[in-house]
């Protein structure tokens, strides 16, 4: 995106413009330090509030101005903030332009402010003194240490908790973990006494009462009516199958004729909204005081998470495939009981999903501190629209009927449905689809093996099933 593309865009994180350099600098040095806390940005002279360029006044001198500028930002700032200072032609209009770059030794403040009441974050198009969340945050960036990995002193490591995490991770990842792995993963350390970090107390549950995924189902279009609503609390692994069986149960299916053979699908892709909840906990600001929500309407699924994009991470670069993780010990430890494949990877898997599926690509917002995720439905049709009772999917016709009525189809026949779609699947993603436990899931895997209607792949880990291969 070009300078002109970005300003006809208006300000945002990265970018604020002035008509004019305002005399007091306080007035303009605060946005330079929160876009060097920040993802960078650029800071433009010479274009109103109308986004008009009105350009720098001929009669002023751009080398004295970029001068007092440098100046300006070099005594009154620390550390010390790396920019570049340019002249630009836009329209006939001569424009300046600060590019400050994203500082690695945050935080960044106004010296005579001091860093607790001097440190300036960027929000949206804003720019706010940094809470004390944020700066405890810019801290840890600045040291490079991540806030998942500190102690949880006031948790105690127990035998109990131990075993059930152990259990639990085994069982997702079909293999045996021990306590061993938990500590290389760094749920805990010490030497002669465990310690717990805040990764291990976000992994029980037991981190702080706003850790926890709020589900609901709301009338409309607009949060007004509940329909239903549920909180999610406890491990969290258990609050993300939660909400993600939450969700599939107020999402339409697709019935599909072909002849005599009838297929059913959720209207949006469901590997993509457990997806997009693993990354709402994973990336997530447990720092702060508010927790995940997730929200079905009649026209989209919301999923909105505390914190913006972490560090100097720009969201169109988040999307593009570039990783910042905020809580390094939570990322390796889902990777590694493979509830998610791997982090950093996400977003790339959501939209390849949703182009097999044929269903337009989530939509995502930075709204101050928070991301949220807007999965439109493809079912929606507004009222007074008849012409929407069907659907198409694949050119075969379609019509939506309610989920949720799970006694209508057999556990088996949903286990062949979902192979059909997914060549290759392990028991955890087939347990989410139908709705059951690993533990009855495995023993209809183990049923519908010995009748010869799929194979099993692999060991252990790494066993997959899939579609017994008609013969030629």
């Amino acid at each position: 995106m070009t300078l002109l593309d970005e300003i006809k865009s208006g300000e945002s994180r990265t970018l604020e413009f002035k008509q004019e350099l305002p005399q007091d600098a306080r007035k303009w040095v605060k946005t330079i330090v929160a876009f060097a806390n920040g993802a960078g940005g650029k800071f433009v002279i010479g274009v109103n509030d109308k986004r008009e360029f009105v350009g720098i006044p001929k009669s002023i001198d751009l080398f004295e101005l970029k001068d007092s500028i440098a100046d300006t930002i070099a005594h009154t700032c620390e550390p010390q903030i790396m920019f570049d200072i340019t002249a630009e032609n836009i329209e006939n209009a001569q424009l300046l332009v600060v590019t400050v770059f994203p500082g690695n030794a945050t935080p960044y403040y106004v010296k005579s402010q001091g860093k607790e009441n001097g440190t300036y974050i960027r929000l949206g198009a804003t720019t706010r003194n940094a809470d004390w969340t944020a700066l405890d945050e810019l801290s840890n960036r600045g040291r490079h240490v991540y806030y998942d990995e500190l102690p949880f002193t006031s948790l105690k490591v127990e035998a109990s908790d131990i075993k059930y995490l152990c259990k639990d991770f085994s069982e997702r990842a079909e293999r045996k973990i021990t306590k061993n792995e938990l500590k290389n993963l760094n749920l805990f350390t010490g030497i002669k006494q465990d310690i717990a970090t805040n990764a291990y107390a976000i992994l029980l549950g037991k981190h702080d009462y706003t850790s926890r995924i709020q589900c609901a189902r709301f009338r409309g279009t607009e949060r007004v009516d509940f329909l239903d609503k549920k909180e999610y609390e406890g491990p969290l692994c258990e609050q993300i199958d939660g909400a993600y069986k939450f969700v599939l149960n107020y999402l339409s299916m697709a019935v599909e004729i072909n002849g005599i053979v009838r297929k059913e699908r959720y209207e949006l892709p469901p590997k993509a909204i457990r997806e997009l909840i693993i990354n709402a906990v994973i990336h997530r600001n447990y720092q702060m005081s508010s927790s995940v929500q997730v929200a079905v309407y009649d026209d989209r699924v919301e999923i909105s998470s505390p914190g913006s994009i972490y560090g100097s991470l720009t969201l169109e670069e988040a999307l593009s495939g570039r990783s910042s993780v905020r809580n390094r010990t939570l990322a390796r430890t889902l990777e590694k009981i493979d509830v998610v494949e791997g982090w950093g990877t996400g977003f790339k898997r959501i939209f390849s999903q949703c182009d097999e599926y044929g269903v337009k690509r989530p939509e995502f917002l930075e709204i101050g501190d928070m991301l949220r995720v807007n999965f439109y439905r493809p079912s929606y049709t507004k009222i007074g629209d008849k012409s929407a009772i069907n659907t198409e999917v694949g050119d075969k016709s379609v019509i939506n009927t309610k989920i949720g009525d799970k006694s209508a189809i057999k556990f088996k026949d949903k286990i062949l449905e979902y192979l059909k779609d997914n060549t290759e699947a392990k028991t955890q993603d087939i347990s989410l689809y139908i709705g059951l436990k690993l533990s009855r899931t495995k023993d209809y895997l183990s049923e519908l093996v010995e009748e010869g209607k799929i194979v099993a792949n692999g060991a252990n880990k790494n066993r997959t099933y899939s579609l017994v291969k008609e013969r030629e």
